[in-house]
């Protein structure tokens, strides 16, 4: 074989390897690229869920700080309803409130 056409053959071996290694690497790229959206979706609702608990924190710790907890286990054992009323009121409240439906109609 002569010179001219080894370099011939080696160029063209070479040429067909870069085209395949090109492709290869374009396919590898187009999947990375939806991993990398996929994940960005992902973070995007953890951030989202991590500001909700976040929320819920800060509420349940405004719950117990302003004495919220405190009071109602104090009204719990003392006896009286969460309303603060008892329930024999709320029966004649809500008896007076019919009443009033029934006038009004």
């Amino acid at each position: 074989m002569s010179e001219v056409l080894q370099t011939n053959v080696f160029f063209f071996i070479t040429g067909i390897a870069v085209i395949v290694c090109s492709a290869l690497l374009c396919v590898l790229l187009f999947h990375l690229i939806k991993v990398a959206r996929t994940l960005r979706r992902l973070i995007d609702s953890v951030e989202a869920g991590a500001e909700v608990i976040a929320e819920d924190m800060q509420q349940l710790r405004t719950f117990f700080m302003d004495g919220g907890f405190i009071s109602r286990l104090v009204r719990m054992f003392a006896g009286k309803s969460a309303r603060g009323g008892s329930r024999r009121r709320s029966e004649k409240t809500d008896k007076k409130n019919a009443e009033l439906e029934i006038t009004n109609e």
